[in-house]
């Protein structure tokens, strides 16, 4: 198995715990109060359901707008490195010419 489907089973795994948690919490309280309670309607999504090959569509639209060039990402964290270097550079001096180089 893969690092991300052990993590995802784990997840999983976690929700599970924790929904059982909520109905042992829902049980008890329902136990405690012997008043009959009024449970307000659930409000049904106004939503349709998006039919799978509208959510494959879907999906290939937004992966398709995160894919990313890495040769641009990688020139523009060395520009950026090459920029603060520079600026660096630049400042030290300034520092010397200003304040040392005249004593």
């Amino acid at each position: 198995m893969t690092d991300r489907h052990q993590e995802l089973r784990r997840q999983h795994e976690l929700l599970r715990q924790h929904l059982a948690w909520l109905e042992r919490e829902m049980a008890r309280e329902t136990a405690a109060d012997k008043s009959p309670a009024t449970v307000p309607a659930m409000v049904q999504a106004q939503t349709p359901a998006v039919p799978a090959e509208d959510t494959d569509a879907l999906l290939n639209t937004y992966a398709a707008d995160e894919r990313h060039n890495p040769e641009s990402t990688k020139r523009g964290c060395l520009l950026i490195f090459a920029a603060t270097l520079g600026l660096l550079i630049a400042g030290v001096t300034t520092v010397y010419f200003l304040f040392y180089f005249r004593r």
